[in-house]
């Protein structure tokens, strides 16, 4: 569904171009999906790398990239979303496991949109195209609400309440996830975020996630955005990681 090295992105120079067209607007990074959808003959390219490790009670490590999302504008409220994790190279005991993602395909539609508040419909569908252990080899649903409140011109609270279905060791496993955070535009480029989140699965044997994570962005230009994000496990079977990516608008 919402990365970044800030001391480097302080050295690197804007490139001008901030006029009246208005700056992009990605969905990534963080767990939360941005309630903005594209306009129509617009592209959206955002990738990224993220590396996940627990330290509670395994030694599992993951490398995941390239964290592609593809989005393009179908009206003035919906757009169209084409998702793939790609590689996860995933290191236990043994030597490195490498598996490909399941692909996803879905959209967004506004259902409000107003100066102070919007909400906007998310639907998902993640299909079977990845390899063990990575895939579900199942048809897995993904629906919910998204939601922002901005409280002054810099400042804005959003979140997320979705649900989802995928299946677990031929099982179908239900879950609902929930976050709320808060963005701030510091300056004309530079952004930060920080939010919580928790997915709660309906199967008892499994244990709910809860993590907190946090990032900065920053405007190369009205078209590019760099970004870094982190995250705090706050459970024993939640994981920690820290990434970093780009978007681009063409």
């Amino acid at each position: 569904m919402k990365n970044q090295y800030r001391l480097v992105f302080l050295l690197i120079p804007a490139i001008t171009s901030f006029g009246s067209e208005h700056p992009i607007v990605a969905d990534r990074p963080g767990f939360s999906t941005g309630t903005q959808t594209l306009k129509p003959n617009t592209v959206n390219v955002e990738l990224g790398y993220q590396y996940a490790f627990n330290n509670h009670d395994t030694k599992l490590s993951s490398h995941t990239f390239p964290l592609m999302v593809l989005r393009t504008g179908l009206s003035e409220k919906a757009e169209l979303d084409l998702l793939w994790d790609g590689l996860n190279v995933d290191k236990e005991e043994q030597p490195n496991v490498t598996s490909k993602a399941d692909l996803s395909i879905g959209g967004k539609y506004k259902l409000y949109e107003s100066a102070q508040y919007n909400f906007t419909a998310l639907g998902i569908l993640s299909l079977p195209t990845g390899t063990t252990p990575s895939t579900s080899d199942s048809t897995d649903p993904l629906v919910g609400i998204l939601w922002d409140y901005a409280i002054s011109d810099n400042n804005t609270l959003f979140g997320t309440l979705l649900a989802s279905s995928s299946q677990i060791d031929h099982n179908r496993v239900y879950d609902t996830q929930f976050a709320i955070g808060t963005s701030i535009n510091h300056t004309e480029i530079i952004g930060s975020f920080i939010e919580i989140y928790t997915v709660m699965p309906s199967e008892g044997s499994l244990h709910d996630i809860r993590v907190l994570d946090g990032g900065m962005t920053y405007l190369l230009n009205n078209d590019i955005q760099l970004d870094f994000n982190i995250g705090v496990g706050l459970t024993r079977y939640s994981s920690n990681f820290i990434g970093f990516g780009i978007a681009s608008r063409f």
